[in-house]
């Protein structure tokens, strides 16, 4: 079984984008003909899922007990079923989260979140926050910087990241259009947190199974081996980089690429367990 959580404003269509006209943009529906069972979920909060009365309140930690309670009623349905987590962007500092506090899974597959974060966009209030804490201090810390960016009437500039786009040029005007159409507000403090740099550096260290890395090579970030670096427990970390893309990987026009390369490597994990 195939877990996905999707990156900030997008909901479960990220992993089954319907684009008319232009089939083949599901990643969900690929990896189904490749054998495995797909599930995906909405954040708490946001798209299908239970709505809250303070988005602001969903916090890393938050979001995680929402998903792993969602995701163990699944599993309990299929009693012995290998699972594998996949997260996009924000999804993907989310399922470290979820993966260090919980331990669902397996494997875990983090695409294009390295966790250098976006230094460049942030206010120096942001910037100056440390990281080197117990967690559940700047947990309350970037809950409480995330009102004064995110909120009415807000004094943060707003900056546009120095890498790469979410879609590069080439990506059809229909499948742009369909990607703006499936996105929803965003999820303010989980999305703060994945663009402080090392805010949950502590939860990808004490992670233990084996991690997929992926990332566009127009992404957000190019420290890659960075990125690989901070899994210090894990037993084993693959990296795959996919040419032609920005940062939302599964709508690049070279998508299958990734999604083949990640389903061999699924198919190896759950192999090794079954």
């Amino acid at each position: 079984m195939l877990v996905c959580l999707a990156g900030g404003t997008c909901t479960t269509a990220y992993f089954d984008l319907r684009v008319p006209t232009l089939p083949g943009y599901s990643m969900a529906e690929h990896l189904a003909a490749r054998g495995f069972t797909v599930v995906a979920f909405d954040h708490l909060g946001l798209g299908a899922s239970e709505a809250v009365d303070d988005l602001y309140t969903v916090t890393p930690t938050v979001a995680a007990r929402a998903q792993a309670d969602a995701i163990r009623r699944v599993l309990a349905r299929y009693d012995g079923l290998p699972a594998i987590g996949i997260g996009h962007s924000m999804g993907g500092m989310l399922l470290t989260v979820l993966q260090h506090d919980h331990e669902l899974f397996g494997a875990i597959a983090v695409l294009g979140h390295g966790g250098d974060g976006l230094p460049e966009v942030l206010s120096d209030d942001e910037a100056a926050l440390r990281v080197d804490r117990p967690y559940p201090e700047i947990e309350r810390d970037i809950e409480r910087l995330a009102r004064v960016r995110f909120g009415p009437d807000s004094p943060v500039p707003r900056r546009r990241p120095s890498k790469g786009p979410f879609l590069l040029p080439d990506v059809p005007d229909a499948v742009r259009g369909a990607f703006v159409a499936q996105q929803v507000s965003n999820l303010f403090s989980c999305g703060l947190t994945s663009m402080i740099p090392g805010a949950t550096d502590t939860h990808k260290a004490g992670i233990a199974v084996p991690v997929f890395l992926a990332f566009g090579d127009h992404d957000l970030t190019d420290d890659y081996e960075g990125a690989r670096a901070r899994y210090r427990a894990s037993v084993d970390t693959e990296l795959f980089l996919l040419d032609g893309s920005g940062h939302c990987h599964n709508q690049a026009n070279t998508r299958v690429q990734l999604w083949d390369a990640f389903a061999t490597w699924a198919e190896d994990q759950a192999a090794r367990v079954s």
